[in-house]
């Protein structure tokens, strides 16, 4: 019974440590992806959970374009759960409309929780210059 009165104090630092709220500021990021390899999806979603464990208040959004648009297919999309899940604390994703023309893909492909927007190049600008952080996502 003793080692496990021992262990308790062991126990919650070892919670703390994983689940630190490092801040509670409504930090607006906003990621560019490009990458379209199911590893880089797989740490970028890992990313986003950390983010959001730390600074539970951050605005997050994700432009996907070129072959980032991968991540969001309904097709064998291993990470569907994990992105709605995203989405329900907030987090929003968007397909660039000039990489759907280019690789000839129409938005039925994709899941329903992505947004759409014309040029992703031009939605990274307009939130820089309102005040968004950005941070260029995958390798």
């Amino acid at each position: 019974m003793r080692n496990i009165f021992a262990l308790l104090p062991l126990f919650f630092l070892f919670q703390a440590a994983q689940a630190q709220v490092v801040s509670e500021a409504e930090h607006k990021i906003i990621f560019q992806l490009t990458e379209g390899d199911s590893e880089v999806h797989k740490k970028f979603i890992r990313q986003i959970n950390n983010i959001l464990s730390a600074a539970p208040n951050a605005h997050i959004e994700v432009v996907t374009h070129g072959m980032g648009i991968d991540l969001l297919k309904i097709e064998n999309n291993p990470y569907e759960k994990d992105l709605s899940l995203l989405t329900e604390q907030g987090v929003k994703f968007v397909i660039c409309e000039n990489t759907l023309k280019q690789r000839q893909l129409s938005k039925d492909k994709f899941l329903s929780l992505a947004g759409f927007v014309p040029s992703a190049v031009l939605e990274l600008v307009i939130k820089q210059e309102q005040g968004w952080v950005y941070i260029k996502a995958g390798g």
